[in-house]
């Protein structure tokens, strides 16, 4: 009986090697018709497809939010009308068309990224990577409005800080009510007149400069990449910097991507201010920051995020963790936490006269 289970198991992964095997013909088949290519080898990766060809290597990718996607396909149609060298090349088909159906799926296809991954220790990657991110930024400000409005919106600030705020709050009054208390507790509660100073000064330092007038003044939104990661991006020999796609893209505060991008510096070059420093002048030689702007930077960077994640999780969440684990994990929080506040300050809060607000 085994036996037999096993070889049913082997025939269906047969059938299915098989039927995958018979859709990437049909698709390489659609390719060479769509896109007047040569197909010579196809190769699924991580979201997408590598396709090599006589004319060159490209990625082919897939998604089931056609509408959203569309609307990215238009604006990165646009961006690379305009010379936009730092942005990876979108393919149009033979006719003309940003992409094509197959399997119901949109489908659309870019010239392969070359290079190594960013690296954000690394001054000189840091510095290109911020004038590729600063010239997006202000060329897709001048999209036409009928493509800014089809992009999808960033989440607003204002509606997600002041609830955590008070949740943690809520959270020292657990933990000073609980019968037995835990280690965890009690380290809450020994760090949180420092924390609760961390969380007002953000907090009230975002609520003054007005979030909400910041998200609909026209002059300070456009695309928006997220995380910035440095890997995001591809460094090749000779230096150059490029974003191979825009598939993550919203549309938003500009400064929130530099807030991002700043933030991993901390994270992933241990905090240096050189390349920090760095970066930040690169960026402002292309696009300048606006007092409101470097404000709402600092006000987000000292936000303690993984203090409260790791609250939440305490006592409100899943308990993933175990309670070693947990007093562990948010020790290391807090740790970060003050770092993140000193290299915050010395960053932009000296400059911007913050230094009174802790």
């Amino acid at each position: 009986m085994q036996a037999l289970t096993r070889q049913r198991g082997w025939l269906s992964l047969l059938r299915l090697l098989a039927d995958e095997d018979t859709n990437n013909q049909v698709l390489a088949a659609q390719l060479e018709t769509v896109y007047n290519l040569d197909v010579t080898l196809m190769e699924p990766g991580e979201g997408c497809y590598t396709v090599f060809t006589r004319e060159g290597v490209f990625q082919l990718y897939h998604t089931e939010q056609p509408k959203e996607t569309i609307a990215i396909l238009q604006c990165w149609d646009y961006l690379q009308g305009q010379g936009l060298a730092g942005l990876g090349t979108l393919r149009v088909t033979s006719s003309g068309d940003l992409g094509f159906y197959f399997n119901d799926q949109l489908t659309y296809m870019s010239t392969r990224a070359v290079g190594r991954r960013g690296e954000l220790s690394l001054k000189e990657d840091g510095v290109r990577i911020a004038s590729v991110l600063a010239e997006l930024h202000l060329l897709s400000q001048q999209l036409p409005l009928s493509l800014q409005e089809g992009v999808e919106r960033s989440n607003p600030i204002e509606p997600a800080l002041i609830p955590k705020r008070q949740e943690l709050n809520l959270f020292r009054i657990m933990a000073l009510n609980r019968l037995y208390p835990k280690a965890f507790d009690l380290f809450y509660l020994e760090i949180y007149d420092h924390l609760a100073g961390l969380l007002h000064c953000s907090v009230d330092l975002l609520t003054e400069i007005g979030i909400h007038d910041l998200e609909t003044d026209p002059k300070l939104v456009g695309l928006l990449q997220g995380n910035c990661h440095g890997r995001m991006f591809r460094v090749t020999d000779d230096g150059k910097v490029q974003l191979p796609n825009l598939k993550k893209s919203t549309w938003g505060l500009l400064a929130l991507d530099v807030a991002a991008l700043l933030g991993n510096i901390n994270e992933y070059a241990e905090g240096s201010l050189a390349i920090a420093q760095g970066v930040l002048a690169a960026y402002q030689a292309i696009r300048p920051l606006c007092r409101a702007e470097l404000g709402l930077i600092y006000g987000l960077g000292i936000f303690p995020e993984g203090v409260w994640e790791a609250a939440y999780d305490y006592y409100k969440g899943s308990r993933k963790l175990d309670e070693p684990e947990a007093m562990e994990t948010l020790r290391r929080e807090w740790g970060q936490a003050i770092d993140r506040q000193e290299y915050w300050q010395r960053l932009l809060g000296d400059e911007l006269g913050y230094e009174d607000r802790h």
